[in-house]
């Protein structure tokens, strides 16, 4: 599960290469973002903001041999639609890596985490 926080990627995500022969292939691996293609930030709606909303958004992503999302569901709400449907937004604008297989790359579905936090006031005495 990838966690991403607006303005911020929490995880390290790498890619890994076998290199077997006079060829190299890709190992194995499961679908992820692509954090070459965009900068990982999250849209948090200013009306959301004003009223104090915050919390973690859970999705499901389909991610296509191609990398883009096929469908995206959302699988815990944050207990705000507006923070959802932001959500749900910057995962479909995200690129993934797709996932692989046998040197090939196929559908899959991804798990991450979009959090909203509101930034710490500290006032100093």
């Amino acid at each position: 599960m990838q966690f991403l926080r607006t303005g911020a990627v929490l995880a390290a995500l790498t890619g890994t290469l076998m290199l077997g022969g006079t060829s190299a292939c890709l190992a194995d691996s499961p679908a992820k973002i692509d954090q070459s293609k965009a900068a990982l930030t999250a849209d948090y709606p200013g009306d959301a903001q004003l009223q104090g909303e915050q919390g973690d958004v859970l999705l499901d992503v389909e991610v296509a041999p191609n990398g883009r999302p096929a469908r995206i569901r959302l699988d815990k709400s944050s207990g705000y639609p507006d923070l959802d449907n932001a959500a749900l937004q910057t995962a479909a604008n995200f690129r993934y890596v797709p996932a692989v297989s046998g040197g090939d790359t196929e559908t899959t579905w991804k798990k991450i985490v979009i959090r909203y936090q509101l930034p710490q006031t500290g006032k100093s005495q």
